[in-house]
């Protein structure tokens, strides 16, 4: 039997920024910017990190007075959703440097028998101040695969539940991603 993960509290920043990196670097997301390899200390994107690392994750870093970016859920909410509904995980993460190691979830990735569901789930328990709710500024896009460059369409939070009802189709996608910029 292995011993659970050490808190970040027993830990150095140091060490917490590694033991980041290697959770996060198999999820990296690859382009042409980064032809040098991934940065410690600038960060890069993850994507498609299943709940169960990205809770790991999270537990190295300091999130005393964290909020909520962007007005989007908290990540232990994104996490907990993507657990319950297959789904994966996409931000940001930088393991070294100037108050570091820090991370951000900014998007979750469903199956689209999911989405729906979600997207009901995020308006209801999220609202915004002067606003309406999170997935009023959530971007919605829809993939054929969890692995395509691209998306097949794309939506705005606030227009995805009423043209689910009227196309009662997913248009050649297979996944959903809401996101928060």
């Amino acid at each position: 039997m292995s011993d659970p993960a050490p808190s970040v509290t027993s830990m150095t920043e140091d060490d917490a920024g590694d033991r980041l990196a290697r959770l996060l670097l198999p999820y990296r997301r690859r382009g042409s910017e980064d032809a040098d390899g991934p940065d410690h200390r600038v960060g890069w994107w993850f994507t498609d990190a299943p709940p169960g690392v990205t809770r790991e994750a999270l537990r190295l870093v300091d999130t005393t007075g964290a909020s909520r970016p962007n007005d989007q859920p908290p990540e232990e909410w994104l996490v907990a959703q993507a657990e319950c509904r297959d789904g994966m995980l996409a931000g940001f993460v930088v393991p070294a440097g100037p108050a570091s190691p820090r991370m951000r979830i900014d998007a979750i990735i469903v199956p689209c028998s999911q989405a729906e569901d979600l997207a009901d789930q995020i308006a209801l328990q999220w609202p915004v101040d002067g606003y309406g709710t999170a997935l009023d500024l959530a971007v919605v896009e829809g993939f054929a695969s969890r692995s395509a460059d691209g998306p097949v369409w794309a939506a705005t939070g606030y227009e995805f539940c009423p043209w689910r009802v009227s196309t009662q189709d997913w248009l050649g996608a297979a996944f959903c991603s809401f996101w928060w910029d």
